[in-house]
């Protein structure tokens, strides 16, 4: 035991970057945040994959939607959203995708979409935000 703690006490912090850089991450989670100024109008939003219906959700202002799912290996893990706000949609966003997000917020594990007055907005940090989609 202790020569085992020795060797794990010893390693290379080069190394253990780098074995950081192959974890793989079985577990997501998806965060849907109402990023709009007031609650004037609320968001709507309603996701689903093949398999599963997470049903439809009213977000006020500041408010989150999130859910959290294993990725499969064999088939394709696919969420899409449809989002409303007032007379504005957007269906069928792509929320989450093997490849695509397993690649981008692996890191983290959490993969952030922010609903702005302009459009929607992807972060794997909840920090810097790109903009995806525009109404």
């Amino acid at each position: 035991m202790l020569m085992l703690a020795s060797c794990i006490s010893q390693t290379p912090v080069s190394y253990a970057k780098s074995v950081d850089n192959l974890v793989i991450r079985f577990r997501y989670k998806v965060h849907i945040i109402n990023g709009l100024p007031d609650n004037a109008k609320p968001l709507e939003l309603s996701c689903h994959s093949n398999d599963d219906d997470l049903g439809h959700h009213t977000l006020w202002k500041d408010q989150e939607f999130r859910f959290k799912f294993g990725i499969h290996f064999w088939k394709k893990t696919h969420f899409l959203c449809n989002f409303s706000w007032g007379s504005k949609s957007l269906n069928d966003i792509i929320v989450f995708v093997n490849e695509v997000e397993t690649r981008t917020c692996r890191e983290t594990g959490n993969c952030f979409w922010k609903v702005e007055t302009d459009g929607i907005y992807f972060s794997n940090n909840d920090q810097n935000w790109e903009k995806r989609f525009s109404w």
